[in-house]
């Protein structure tokens, strides 16, 4: 037996799966960011669990080798893509790879 999707849950997912244009942002709060979302991840697991010796290791050879960079307040940066808690953002000016950077960095807090 088929089922069939209502025509309005359709247009919904299609609507869902369209890219959405970047949206221009503002640094707010001074974070790094990295091209993975993992490496991301890892770094923020390392300040959660208390290492701060593997989070500077980790973070110092990122921004060595380019995975990551800082961001500063003020910097003008495009919103590429988010998840419930970051956002792939890049400089505003240019076609640089987006960077997962915790979404506080662009967000006022509540």
């Amino acid at each position: 037996m088929r089922f069939a999707l209502p025509t309005l849950t359709l247009a919904v997912l299609a609507a869902a799966a369209l890219p959405r244009p970047a949206s221009a942002e503002t640094i707010l709060q001074g974070r790094f960011g990295c091209h993975s979302q993992e490496v991301t991840d890892r770094l923020f697991k390392l300040v959660m669990a208390g290492d701060e010796s593997g989070f500077g290791q980790l973070l110092q050879g990122s921004l060595a080798n380019g995975e990551c960079r800082n961001w500063k307040p003020g910097e003008e940066v495009r919103l590429e893509s988010r998840t419930m808690t970051y956002g792939c953002i890049a400089p505003a000016a240019g076609q640089e790879r987006c960077y997962w950077t915790p979404l506080s960095a662009i967000e006022k807090p509540n």
